[in-house]
């Protein structure tokens, strides 16, 4: 890169050109051989007699190392590199350099960071990835950037966790924030965008950042950027119901990934063709592709994702009958998600649950017990109706509030069918004085319904995105405030609190309120009240 130009011609040779031609075979992308090179050089300055420069040129290739090795998805590997170069480079905080000698340690602490934030983000550990690049971006003003290019990698790296948490508004204003004033990384943020879009259902917008991304990639010649938007691309085709086209890229991105040693992504390509099996009636396939999934997650120890795969293993594991094993499977990936602080996930397992219910109510009579399992099974989709319905308060555009609603009413006509099954009007009364206050967030439909989403789709992860599937279309209850919030920017606040008794002050859904802002954490109305009454003139 550009600006490691001048650096590396401060090591001598055969350092200098060893570097150079490391970065050619990343870009390639061939891991093997950029490992083999920082390897040989490694062995060469482990022979150079110690000093502070000795000792900063292991940890230079020490962190480069850490990167190739998580290309090839060698995380333990990658692990040992990060600790070691870390330990090396930190050492030398005190010890007396130069302004050039100083930037120069500093530009291999913050490659060092970002590969270490990496590989937490990539292990599930997300509040230590999050406090690496905390770490790294505090180092930024002391750090000679001319280019940006550090500070937009650090740019990018937030926005990758905000993906993993499935916080699509925050990742879609930070990435869009950055585009314009980080060229260096424009691809990637274009493809995190297009990720962003396919997730909340603006499919054409996702393919216009897809194709601008590949665009981007070609100018630098990132074949590894480019191969990776084979999978993202064919992520939005899955979830735009485009399940042939989602097959066929899916196995291109399979085949590249499998010859390259990239286990991780084809891990991910897996677990979304087992979702593609089971949709064609293919259960053995669906299994197996489920397992080998989940295998391999676990080998690596990428936690939230091999959570995700075990979601999906619960579905297909209840749809087979064997409800023991989907509660084994679902409460194992509730515990990744929880230990994570990853509450909309846990909403998903509790959302699949709450479907697993309804089922079970419909396919069996219950008898003198029914009036508890239908209470069961509001306790569950109820909190997590509301907990998905406030996620679209997270997005600052009214479209993009609006496709998050049309995901999140599956759920939501759940709670309804169920409370309904209840036969508690005062439930039902309050559902509804709830959903009127915090009425649809849209002037009338919008533009692009997205089509049916795959059978029994909408509770489980898609092919490690962590998201929900799209539904057949809107169920909007009017349109108050619609048109000012068509602006671009605007931020809305959660609906109000709903009184329903001026002696108690108790609002709707009080308890179900209270429960879904516990197990989720997250905000479900705001301190606004309104009576559902008209107050005596």
């Amino acid at each position: 890169m550009p600006e490691d130009e001048t650096v590396m011609s401060l090591y001598g040779e055969p350092f200098d050109s060893g570097f150079e031609l490391a970065e050619r075979h990343q870009l390639t992308p061939d891991p093997a051989a950029a490992r083999a090179v920082y390897e040989e050089l490694l062995t060469v300055a482990e022979s150079i007699e110690d000093s502070p420069d000795v000792r900063l040129l292991r940890g230079h290739l020490l962190s480069d190392l850490a990167a190739v090795r998580l290309t090839a998805t060698d995380l333990p590997g990658a692990a040992l590199c990060v600790e070691q170069a870390l330990g090396l480079v930190r050492g030398l905080s005190s010890v007396p350099m130069g302004p050039l000698g100083r930037q120069l340690w500093l530009e291999v602490l913050l490659k060092t960071l970002q590969a270490g934030s990496e590989l937490m983000r990539r292990t599930g550990r997300l509040d230590e990835a999050q406090a690496a690049v905390d770490e790294a971006a505090a180092l930024l003003p002391e750090f000679d950037d001319p280019e940006g290019l550090r500070t937009a990698e650090i740019g990018l790296s937030r926005v990758h966790l905000l993906l993993d948490r499935s916080e699509w508004g925050a990742a879609e204003e930070l990435a869009s924030a950055l585009l314009s004033a980080t060229p260096a990384v424009e691809p990637h943020l274009l493809d995190c965008l297009g990720v962003v879009c396919a997730s909340t259902g603006r499919f054409d917008l996702a393919e216009d950042y897809f194709a601008r991304s590949e665009d981007g990639y070609l100018r630098l010649g990132h074949t590894s950027g480019r191969q990776q938007l084979i999978s993202h691309r064919a992520y939005a085709a899955m979830r735009a119901g485009d399940l042939d086209r989602a097959e066929q890229l899916y196995a291109e991105a399979s085949a590249v990934f499998e010859r390259q040693g990239q286990f991780e992504d084809l891990a991910v390509c897996e677990q979304a063709r087992a979702l593609l099996a089971e949709c064609r009636g293919d259960a053995a396939a669906a299994n197996d592709l489920t397992a080998s999934s989940l295998a391999r997650f676990e080998r690596l120890g990428a936690t939230i994702a091999a959570a995700d795969t075990m979601l999906l293993g619960a579905r297909q594991a209840y749809e087979q009958g064997d409800t023991e094993e989907m509660a084994r499977l679902a409460q194992g990936a509730r515990d990744v998600y929880q230990e994570r602080g990853l509450y909309e996930r846990c909403a998903q397992v509790d959302l699949m649950l709450a479907k697993a219910l309804e089922d079970n109510l419909n396919r069996t009579d219950h008898g003198a017990h029914e009036r508890a399992s239908v209470a069961t099974a509001v306790s569950l989709a109820l909190p997590v109706a509301l907990t998905l319905e406030a996620a679209r308060y997270d997005f600052a555009t009214a479209h993009a509030r609006s496709q998050w609603l049309e995901l999140a009413n599956d759920a939501m006509g759940l709670a309804f069918r169920l409370v309904i099954r209840s036969g508690d009007q005062g439930l039902l009364f309050e559902l509804v004085e709830h959903r009127c206050a915090g009425a649809s967030l849209v002037l009338g439909r919008t533009d692009r319904t997205p089509p049916a989403a795959p059978a029994g789709g909408t509770a489980f992860p898609a092919a490690a995105m962590k998201t929900y599937a799209p539904t057949a279309g809107p169920m909007t209850l009017g349109g108050v405030a619609a048109e000012a919030a068509a602006g671009v920017g605007l931020r809305v606040a959660p609906p109000p609190k709903v009184v329903m008794s001026p002696q108690t002050g108790r609002i709707a859904l009080e308890q179900y309120v209270k429960a879904a802002e516990f197990r989720y954490h997250r905000r479900i109305v705001s301190e606004e009240e309104v009576l559902f009454w008209s107050p005596t003139i």
